[in-house]
């Protein structure tokens, strides 16, 4: 698993943007057929993401005030087999915009890995996408020292 992380400074300010969220709502977008009839679905992932955030602590919601921890995985199965995947975990929280103060979701923490498993692995993302989740959790708990 490769795992594209921010540079240094901008690490940094993602983690900031983490501050003061009470509570975050799993969103996981639409898989291809492809791989969900080759074992990769969007309920596993959906339920994997949760358990962990449960396990670590992080407050769980389904209002509108809260943040979107959004997963998305895109996956192409080549010629022989293996199918390459690109997966990525993100926060989505409403802001203002300052040019014309329109309100929008937008990404302020992301964490993404690329890689390629066999067909009969593909199930594996389920594991690439818990890890991704575990480093916003860390990067969240940070921010959000429940002790404090």
């Amino acid at each position: 698993m490769v795992v594209a992380a921010p540079a240094a400074g901008q690490q940094d300010i993602e983690r900031e943007n983490l501050t003061d969220i009470r509570e975050i709502n799993v969103v996981v977008e639409e898989l291809s057929d492809e791989a969900e009839s080759a074992g990769l679905t969007r309920r596993a992932l959906l339920d994997a993401a949760e358990r962990t955030l449960e396990e670590r602590r992080v407050p769980l919601g389904g209002s509108s005030q809260g943040a979107d921890l959004y997963i998305n995985v895109a996956t192409h199965r080549g010629s022989t087999g293996l199918f390459a995947y690109y997966a990525r975990v993100s926060v989505q929280q409403m802001a203002t915009l300052e040019g014309n103060q329109l309100r929008a979701r937008v990404d302020t923490w992301d964490m993404a890995s690329l890689g390629a498993v066999g067909e009969g692995n593909l199930s594996q993302v389920e594991q690439v996408i818990v890890q991704l989740v575990d480093l916003f959790c860390d990067d969240y708990l940070e921010m959000n020292d429940p002790r404090r």
